[in-house]
Formats: structure tokens, C-alpha cells, sequence
């Protein structure tokens, strides 16, 4: 009886994993059809269920974030990226996927203007891959805006030595601060025109399995 009981339940194991498996293969070619047809809001509802029905998976992962990204989402796009990452064994995958999640992963940082991220994710893809030519673009971009960046908050810092000094009640509190008001809308402005112009400048695009 016991062994009867063992056959009856490996069996009714085996239907569970195949529709388990099926469900989950089913859900990722769906997912990559809606993409491959630009049909990115499918293609996240079909990832997503991919994600639940095999959540240590990182391709079903890297695979919403990249659909994530083209709908701009970039912040759940890297949570994504970083789910893929998390599940990622680097012994029995590829090298080359584990490149491109940390070249996707720097993308949508960049994205989100978290350019220090962007530079260190570019710099871990081409670790794993050196002759990537777009995370040597992106990279080399990512740089020149955060010298840039530097540069510009270099010129915003007061010079003690060659401004004249000034008293400290020349000008009343209200015009005080009113003219700190109108540098900080300066300064703003001249960041987002310089984040825009970088970001217009031959930026490439996410890569795909």
C-alpha cells in the first residue's frame, strides 16, 4: 500500500511540475512576442507572470526590466535589473548576460540622473565583457557629464579672494532671499539643459536577449 501511495503521489508530482514549468515557458514566450511586436504593456503583464511562476529566475527578471524601459519606467526597471542581478549564479551562467544586465542596469540609472550608478554598473558590464563598444560609449558619456557636473558647481562655489566682501546688513532679509530663490531656479535650469543635452548625444539603447 505504502508503495502504491509513493507512485500515485511521484505522478501526480510530475503533472504539478510539468504545468509548473509549461506555465512559466508559456508566460516567457508570450512575454517575448509582445515585445518583439512593441507591445511593451503585454509584454510586462506576460514577464511578470513569469517572474511569479519561477521567481528565482533571472531571466524573467531582466526580461520585465527591459519592458519596464521602453515604457520609461526606469525606476521599477531597475529593481528589475537588480532582482536579475540577485538571482544571478555566476558559475553556471553566461558571462555575456551577466554583462548586459549591468549595461541595462546602468542605462535606466543614467535615466533616472543617478549618474555615479550609471558609471559604476557601466564599469562592472565592461569588466565582464571589455569589447562592448556601447558601454564604452556610455561609459565615456557618463564621465563627461559628471566632470561636467563637477565643473559646474565649481563655478557656483564663491570666491573669497577676488569677491568683494560685503557687510552683513547691505540688503534686507526678504531681497536676500529672493536672489537665493532666483540662483537656485539658475541652477536648476542649467542642470536639466545639460542633463538633456547628454542625454540626446548618441545615447544607446538597451540590449536584448
Amino acid at each position: 500500500m505504502r508503495d502504491k501511495c509513493l507512485i500515485c503521489f511521484l505522478i501526480l508530482l510530475s503533472f504539478v511540475l510539468v504545468g509548473w514549468i509549461g506555465g512559466w515557458t508559456r508566460a516567457l514566450k508570450a512575454g517575448n512576442e509582445a515585445y518583439t511586436d512593441g507591445n511593451y504593456q503585454a509584454a510586462q503583464i506576460a514577464f511578470r507572470e513569469a517572474a511569479l511562476q519561477k521567481p528565482d529566475s533571472p531571466l524573467a527578471h531582466y526580461n520585465l526590466g527591459t519592458a519596464l524601459y521602453r515604457t520609461g519606467r526606469f525606476n521599477e526597471a531597475i529593481e528589475a535589473f537588480r532582482a536579475s542581478l540577485s538571482r544571478h549564479n555566476a558559475e553556471s551562467e553566461a558571462t555575456l548576460r551577466l554583462a548586459h544586465i549591468y549595461y541595462n542596469l546602468g542605462n535606466a540609472q543614467f535615466k533616472m540622473g543617478d549618474i555615479g550608478g550609471a558609471i559604476e554598473a557601466y564599469r562592472h558590464s565592461l569588466r565582464l565583457n571589455p569589447d562592448d563598444a556601447d558601454a564604452q560609449h556610455n561609459l565615456a558619456l557618463a564621465l563627461q557629464l559628471a566632470q561636467q557636473q563637477t565643473d559646474l558647481a565649481e563655478q557656483q562655489k564663491p570666491n573669497k579672494d577676488t569677491e568683494p566682501q560685503t557687510e552683513p546688513n547691505d540688503i534686507g532679509e526678504a531681497e536676500a532671499a529672493r536672489l537665493l530663490e532666483h540662483l537656485k531656479k539658475n541652477e536648476n535650469t542649467r542642470r536639466q539643459k545639460l542633463l538633456q543635452q547628454q542625454r540626446k548625444s548618441g545615447y544607446r539603447r538597451s540590449k536584448d536577449w
